[in-house]
C-alpha cells in the first residue's frame, strides 16, 4: 500500500465514523449539543464542526489559494439538516482533493497567500504533511467528543474494526 492509498483509506475511515457521531449528535437535544462543556471549542457541536471547518480549510481554500475567502461555518446556527449538508460538502471535497493526487503529489507544496495587515505574506505546507494533519486532527478531537459524551452517560459511537474495514474499500459514488 503507497503512503496515499493509506491517506485515502484514512479519510474514508474518518468519513465513515464521521457520519456515526453526525448521527449521535443528532440524537441529542439542541441544548445538549450546545451547551457549553468547557472544551477545545464549547460544545460537542461546535467541536463537530470545528473538524469539518478544517478540512474545508486545508483541502479546498489553502490548495486553490483563497485562504482570504475562507469563513468558518456558524457551528451555533447550524440546523441538523445544515449539519448534513456541511458533512457531504466535506466528503465531496475530500473525496475530490485525493482523488486529484498521485503519489508523487504529496511531496509538493500547498502555497497560500495571505493578507494581513495590509500585507501579504506567502506559506508553504507539504500536502503529504497535511493530509496527515487532517487525519490527525480529527481522531484528536474524535476523542474528545468521547469523553465529552461519556460525561453526559452517553455511549459515543466509537469505531470498530468492521468500520476500518469496511473503509478499505472505496465509497460508492453518488
Amino acid at each position: 500500500m503507497t503512503e496515499l492509498d493509506a491517506l485515502r483509506t484514512f479519510f474514508r475511515y474518518n468519513a465513515r465514523v464521521r457520519r456515526n457521531y453526525l448521527s449521535a449528535l443528532l440524537a441529542l437535544s439542541p441544548e445538549e449539543r450546545l451547551k457549553d462543556r468547557g472544551a477545545s471549542y464549547p460544545s460537542l457541536q461546535e467541536i463537530f464542526v470545528h473538524v469539518l471547518d478544517g478540512v474545508l480549510w486545508w483541502l479546498e481554500y489553502v490548495p486553490q489559494d483563497r485562504a482570504g475567502d475562507a469563513t468558518r461555518l456558524p457551528a451555533r446556527e447550524l440546523t441538523p439538516e445544515a449539519l448534513e449538508r456541511q458533512v457531504d460538502r466535506v466528503e465531496r471535497v475530500a473525496a475530490e482533493y485525493l482523488g486529484s493526487l498521485d503519489e508523487a503529489s504529496l511531496s509538493k507544496a500547498m502555497v497560500c497567500h495571505f493578507a494581513e495587515n495590509g500585507r501579504t505574506s506567502e506559506a508553504r505546507f507539504g500536502i503529504g504533511d497535511v493530509l496527515w494533519h487532517v487525519v490527525e486532527e480529527e481522531l484528536q478531537h474524535r476523542g474528545e467528543l468521547n469523553a465529552l459524551f461519556w460525561q453526559i452517560d452517553v455511549d459515543p459511537p466509537i469505531a470498530t474494526v468492521d468500520d476500518w474495514n469496511a473503509s478499505k474499500v472505496p465509497l460508492p459514488q453518488g
